[in-house]
């Protein structure tokens, strides 16, 4: 869905595929369709709680998916990446979770383990 909106001449970067994840959040949770039901509070301790597998081997990050794809981050926004501690801001982490920007769609780049 997102290679579809990219230029042709982009290539989604290589991801290695990991499990025990985390996920950080982009977006206080009511400014989201996915986690409005829930406060920062409440959604902090449930993620906290669950470990995510990223089995993707292609992604692109956050920094990239805003600043790069203006075309996708028009229909799109980054909601949360998955937390990487190699990396040295969360603007270089995978993108996990997208949502549209006025469409209710709706982009989840994990399974849960």
């Amino acid at each position: 869905m997102i290679k579809s909106q990219m230029y042709d001449d982009k290539e989604l970067e290589s991801v290695e595929p990991r499990s025990h994840l985390q996920l950080n959040l982009a977006h206080e949770p009511e400014h989201t369709y996915i986690f409005d039901e829930y406060s920062q509070e409440q959604l902090d301790g449930i993620l906290d709680k669950v470990a995510f597998y990223c089995d993707l081997t292609l992604g692109l990050s956050m920094k990239d998916f805003v600043l790069r794809e203006k075309t996708l981050s028009q229909i799109f926004v980054p909601v949360a990446s998955f937390d990487d501690p190699d990396q040295q801001s969360a603007n270089d982490e995978v993108v996990a979770i997208v949502e549209g920007v006025v469409y209710p769609w709706f982009g989840i780049a994990y399974r849960i383990d």
